[in-house]
């Protein structure tokens, strides 16, 4: 006799013995993309200065590369940072789709400082404290953030839900709202990698439980980006 349980989700068969207990779906969900700004050009940023630097020549051929993934997303409402670069990662999409943009300070960049000297290996707490004491101080600051973005994705879901909304925002905000879901200090923060021009996709359903559900893609760029990922680090 076939005892095996099949459902439109799950065969149980197939599952560990927890998949036997099938949780109730709690939709509508809410679907909040995570973008990153594409490629700025960092060549007149001393003449314009870091919120007025526009997208370079090879981040405008991202965005029309990240616009088609957009396309498949379809996204319900828009929010950008006051940073140019965020403004106009988003502008084309927005108007092709008749969607405004909401301008948001929360989802401006934030400064890492001197984060970076925390390395993954000096995990102990001894370690840390002989080679970095100030490390305590970063993880609370670091923690400060976390409450904040906390509330900010707690308020765009309540304001939306059972919509697609797209952030458009920038690489070190998007790793603290990674972390303060991860609920990660900043050796978390550090190990997480954000890629210009990626998309990162937090669903969160009626109650209000979140998900990750990927993180940095960026399937619709035709090569990975020729990018030293410490030069950020080097540059502070």
């Amino acid at each position: 006799m076939d005892l095996t349980i099949k459902t439109p989700f799950v065969n149980v068969a197939l599952q560990t013995p927890y998949a036997k207990t099938i949780p109730q779906i709690n939709g509508p969900y809410t679907r909040i993309h995570l973008i990153r700004h594409c490629h700025p050009d960092y060549a007149i940023k001393h003449l314009v200065g870091d919120e007025k630097m526009p997208l370079s020549d090879l981040g405008k051929k991202q965005r029309k590369l990240l616009n088609k993934k957009l396309e498949q997303i379809q996204l319900d409402k828009i929010y950008v940072s006051e940073l140019l670069r965020s403004r106009q990662t988003a502008e084309d999409f927005a108007k092709k789709k008749k969607k405004k943009c909401f301008t948001d300070k929360r989802l401006n960049e934030i400064d890492w400082t001197e984060w970076y000297k925390i390395k993954y290996f000096n995990m102990s707490e001894k370690t840390r404290v002989k080679r970095l004491p100030k490390h305590r101080q970063m993880d609370k600051e670091l923690h400060k953030m976390h409450n904040k973005v906390r509330r900010l994705l707690a308020d765009v879901y309540k304001k939306n839900k059972g919509k697609r909304v797209g952030l458009f925002c920038h690489g070190n905000l998007i790793r603290v709202m990674i972390t303060s879901i991860l609920n990660t200090d900043v050796v978390g923060f550090l190990s997480t990698e954000i890629y210009q021009s990626s998309v990162t996709k937090l669903v969160i359903d009626r109650d209000g439980y979140i998900k990750i559900n990927y993180i940095n893609n960026i399937c619709h760029l035709p090569h990975k980006p020729d990018e030293d990922l410490f030069l950020a680090a080097l540059n502070q």
